[in-house]
């Protein structure tokens, strides 16, 4: 079966959305399917390789995606039939962007006028908000919908696939030991709709309680230091798995979300995650320690920072339960075979 991955900005961003689509196409290779990526060309990035990382998989970019295949699955985005008048084959409209589903996020976020969301969503995003409407209706042009399961619930057509993220647990496991130096890391764009304004503030709100931690963050200018933030610069992927593995928490405060990435890399290399108390973030079956605002997640993280010191053996097993969440439930082994599942259904392909 011949499958075309379209996606609504160039690989080369490397973002969320952009990873799951490179590790979603290789998956789906090593499952035996071809598989193919068409992306248009918004936010492409210079001097980024994205071959490397989808193996045979054939990687193109335009403003027209074209797709010689059996199936497609589109990013989706509003108006997105009008890009995908030359996509004759049936296609999956896959609900990625948090923004096509405010209810699901951060309230706040959306507060105020259009100079206001502009300033905290770029022009994408609340070109997505704006327009998240028109999806009801345009959504009916395509033969089924991929939400997750947590959101399946806020689609409204005939056909709703409601499948988790994934991830490899052999790539993403425990590398390092935990030293006796507590770190907590922040993995993600550093933007107002990711939350990092929370992670400094925590970090300073922590420093005046006198816990002795130090606080990461990738991004930034390398060897940078902001706001007690130490800046990390580029971290490519192979370091970042010993990045989470040595790290003691990971804050992740976004305000928008559908199923961050950054939740099952860091859960499956062994090390607790203070996350956002949004319903996108009420996952079933992983042990997140939720938390509202800077207050919350502070609180959150003194209770993890005083578990590692006077509770370790606690401290350990809250690490193991999150690694063996993921295995169980979000590992490729488990979760691929339900995304050919859906792309032989959708098709009408008989499943063996």
């Amino acid at each position: 079966m011949r499958v075309t991955l379209v996606h609504n900005h160039s690989l080369t961003y490397m973002g969320g959305g952009e990873t799951f689509i490179a590790r979603l196409a290789s998956a789906l290779s090593r499952q035996g399917l071809r598989a193919s990526v068409y992306s248009l060309p918004i936010g492409r990035r210079g001097g980024v390789d994205v071959r490397g990382l989808l193996g045979p998989v054939d990687y193109r970019e335009g403003l027209l995606p074209e797709a010689d295949a059996d199936v497609a699955y589109v990013t989706y985005f509003p108006m997105a039939s009008l890009a995908l008048l030359r996509v004759r084959a049936p296609k999956v409209a896959a609900i990625h962007s948090p923004l096509l589903l405010p209810e699901a996020q951060d309230p706040g976020l959306f507060r105020g006028g259009p100079a206001a969301l502009l300033n905290r969503l770029g022009a994408w995003g609340a070109y997505s908000y704006y327009l998240h409407r028109v999806a009801r209706l345009e959504l009916r042009r395509f033969e089924a919908v991929h939400a997750y399961p947590h959101l399946a619930n806020l689609v409204r057509h005939r056909s709703v696939y409601a499948l988790p993220p994934f991830i490899d647990v052999n790539r993403w496991r425990p590398t390092r030991e935990k030293d006796e130096e507590f770190k907590v890391l922040f993995v993600g764009r550093r933007a107002y709709e990711k939350g990092f304004d929370v992670f400094t503030a925590v970090a300073r709100e922590a420093r005046r309680l006198g816990l002795k931690a130090r606080f990461l963050a990738t991004g930034g200018r390398e060897g940078e230091v902001i706001d007690g933030v130490e800046s990390l610069g580029f971290v490519p992927e192979d370091e970042l798995v010993n990045l989470y593995s040595s790290a003691h928490a990971v804050i992740y405060p976004t305000r928008a979300d559908t199923f961050g990435l950054v939740i099952l890399e860091a859960l499956a290399s062994g090390t607790p995650v203070i996350a956002s108390d949004i319903p996108s973030h009420r996952l079933p079956g992983l042990p997140l320690l939720l938390a509202r605002g800077v207050d919350g997640a502070l609180r959150q993280l003194v209770d993890l920072y005083n578990m590692f010191y006077n509770d370790r053996d606690r401290y350990l097993e809250l690490c193991r339960r999150g690694r063996d969440a993921v295995v169980r439930n979000y590992s490729e082994e488990v979760v691929v075979p339900q995304y050919v599942r859906m792309f032989k259904e959708v098709v009408g392909s008989p499943i063996p």
